[in-house]
């Protein structure tokens, strides 16, 4: 994988393409929706007074929704792909001295690898071409005033689109350090050649001040902060990656971090301060407590990878060189071929779509907008002038109602920095069925109406939370529609009757999940249909309210395409439960506890249906049988929810913010599972 390699052009090509594969996908974050939504008009969204922060992506947000205008969704996800690829050619570039193409192409492997969950549209991919650019300019440019020239404005371009401009004074200041090392150990005449360390470190003190030139200037600053480290809703890969159990990627950061270590112990050059200081950080913030940040740990790493395999590779060549004599040639060739047949292995997967099904993404191979995952259907609902003006809504539909309905102001979206933590709490411990959180929010905003996207966790709790709202024996919330994915809930007086009684809106709605049904069963593959995001949303919600036949069926339906999905086959079971199909849901719910044995949601419905079916059951030795079991899953539920809390209480010490509300779990036992003859 040195420099020599045996054709300079393969590796590169197939690992760009390997790029630009990952990314051609359809848009399903909930995120772009805001940006899209704020690019209209740049006021604020939502109707709380906490939104009235600074808009960080002001720029980037108003070039997206010119975009869109012109080429839709598709046009997004070109550029987003044009912005993928000038980053990595821009980090081959900074990279070349340490490392040919071979190197660079399996660095390219495995950064696509490390992206692909969590790539989507959005300013993330601004800020690694930034990051990329930076680099290249710190670290190519000869002359003082060509630096100065391009690497301001660059900054200040890069601070009124992305708040993450503070990594372009870090690299130009790794980038002084890495000359004054040089400068060191060339001597004092060598030295004086060149650009200095002064000239770095001065170009950082004057791209730190030029990030004040913006709309907002110093409050810009105070915001980056904000989003930072106040309390927000949390969104990766997908709505509803919860429900699937994802292959992790412990594994491939555990090789990264292995690989990187190997290449400082290989190494015959002198250390580049700029990529290892690069390569350090990356890996703090890959374990510490943004540990989701795989784009970023991914560029910042890249350099390093290029560099660590080649000295690996280099110290194996030398290694065998003796041993294999003239055969040692055909190592470049071999080398090249293992990374052909990889990254074909790699690309078949994510163009048939079987990639985004595996890893619980709501993404498809191609162009795009996955519109079924939010309020799509509910236009004539929310855009009817009886609909309630104040309204709440989870996260992952803020965006969307805001771009979709401009003359209405949201409850909340996935913008950071813009929520307090309390509201948030409440919010959450109100769709878990908590009595005192429900109150509060009702106090604080009055809302008349709720917009719950059911591929939340606790959606369908918060569903049956509100319909089981009783005020004078009258229910408080009725549900005025219904289509999978979005459950409307008005409440109930006089002035909303005429929503909640329309038929018409109603029937639509449950039309759409029907469609949606037909179409899944008739495709019957996860490849070829993807993830349907109504079968998972009403598979749930049928379930919570007490429908088992329903949510049997869809359970059995969506298992049909893809039988590795273990909250599926914890509904299927429950279902199966309900319906007193003993046997079927014992053998549902067993396939859950093997296919995710750390749920602890898999473990405590098995329990439960073993002694559901031990209490039914006139055999004595299936009774004790059942029971035996029942106990079993109860001590592995115990020993996850301490492990659990464990955990819990390690990432409060890491975010340093103490928590004196830790609960303790209690220990469970067969009384505290459901009562059988409430089934």
């Amino acid at each position: 994988m040195s420099k020599k390699s045996f054709s300079p052009t393969i590796p590169i090509v197939l690992g760009l393409m390997f790029i630009a594969v990952i990314g051609l996908r359809t848009v399903s974050t909930p995120e772009i929706w805001t940006h899209l939504a704020q690019g209209r008009s740049n006021l604020p969204l939502s109707f709380l007074p906490e939104d009235n922060g600074i808009n960080t992506t002001w720029l980037y947000d108003l070039f997206a929704y010119q975009f869109y205008k012109i080429g839709g969704a598709g046009l997004l996800t070109i550029l987003n792909i044009i912005g993928l690829l000038g980053t990595f050619i821009l980090l081959m570039l900074s990279s070349k001295k340490w490392g040919g193409p071979l190197s660079q192409g399996f660095a390219l492997l495995i950064a696509g690898h490390l992206m692909f969950q969590s790539i989507d549209v959005g300013p993330q991919v601004i800020m690694i071409l930034f990051i990329a650019l930076t680099l290249y300019l710190a670290t190519t440019l000869q002359k003082q005033a060509i630096l100065y020239a391009t690497l301001i404005p660059l900054e200040v371009l890069w601070a009124n689109m992305h708040g993450s401009f503070i990594y372009g004074p870090i690299i130009v200041g790794l980038a002084a350090v890495q000359i004054a090392q040089q400068n060191k150990s060339a001597g004092r005449a060598r030295s004086k050649k060149g650009l200095q360390p002064s000239t770095f470190a001065i170009l950082a003190v004057a791209m730190l001040v030029a990030t004040f030139i913006n709309p907002a200037l110093y409050k810009l600053h105070g915001q980056v902060v904000a989003n930072l480290t106040n309390g927000a809703p949390s969104y990766w890969s997908s709505i509803f990656v919860d429900y699937f159990q994802i292959p992790p990627l412990k594994p491939l950061i555990f090789f990264v971090i292995v690989l990187c270590a190997s290449g400082l112990i290989t190494l015959k050059k002198r250390l580049p301060w700029t990529l290892t200081g690069m390569a350090i950080y990356s890996a703090f913030i890959i374990i510490g407590p943004q540990s989701r940040m795989y784009l970023l740990f991914a560029v910042l790493t890249f350099p390093f990878m290029v560099l660590s395999l080649t000295a690996i590779s280099e110290y194996i060549h030398s290694s065998l060189k003796n041993l294999l004599g003239k055969k040692a040639q055909m190592l470049p060739t071999a080398t090249l071929a293992v990374l052909v047949v990889l990254i074909v292995l790699s690309i078949i997967p994510i163009v048939n779509n079987c990639a985004y099904a595996k890893t619980g993404s709501a993404s498809r191979f191609g162009l795009g907008m996955q519109e079924e995952l939010y309020p799509n259907g509910a236009d004539e609902l929310i855009g009817n002038p009886l609909f309630p003006e104040k309204a709440i809504n989870l996260a992952a539909d803020g965006g969307y109602l805001a771009f979709r309905h401009p003359d209405r102001k949201i409850f909340i979206d996935y913008r950071s920095g813009r929520y307090s933590k309390d509201m948030l709490n409440d919010l959450n411990s109100l769709m878990v069925g908590d009595r005192e959180a429900y109150n509060s929010v009702i106090e604080a905003y009055r809302p008349e109406a709720f917009i719950i996207n059911t591929l939340y966790p606790s959606s369908a709790q918060g569903i049956v939370t509100l319909l089981n709202m009783r005020y004078e024996a009258r229910r408080v919330w009725r549900l005025a529609y219904f289509d999978g994915t979005t459950a409307i809930l008005l409440i109930n007086t006089e002035a909303n009757l005429p929503l909640i009684e329309n038929e018409e809106i109603q029937q639509a709605g449950l039309e759409q999940l029907e469609a949606a049904l037909e179409q899944y069963a008739a495709k019957n593959s996860a490849c070829t249909a993807g993830n349907p995001a109504e079968l998972i949303g009403s598979g749930k919600v049928y379930l919570a309210l007490n429908r088992p036949a329903e949510s049997e069926y869809i359970f059995y339906l969506l298992l049909q395409g893809n039988r590795k999905i273990p909250a599926a086959w914890i509904g299927l079971g429950e279902s199966q439960l309900l319906n007193k199909k003993f046997d079927d849901a014992i053998s549902s719910l067993k396939t859950a506890t093997e296919m995710a044995p750390n749920n602890p949601k898999a473990w405590e419905s098995y329990a439960k249906a073993n002694l559901v079916y031990a209490n039914r059951t006139d055999d004595d030795a299936k009774e004790t049988e059942l029971r035996a079991e029942a106990e079993r899953a109860i001590s592995k539920l115990d020993s996850i929810r301490q492990e659990q809390l464990k955990e819990f209480e390690k990432k409060q010490k890491e975010q340093s913010k103490p928590d004196t509300t830790i609960p303790q779990p209690k220990k469970t036992g067969l009384g505290d599972l459901v009562n059988p003859d409430n089934l």
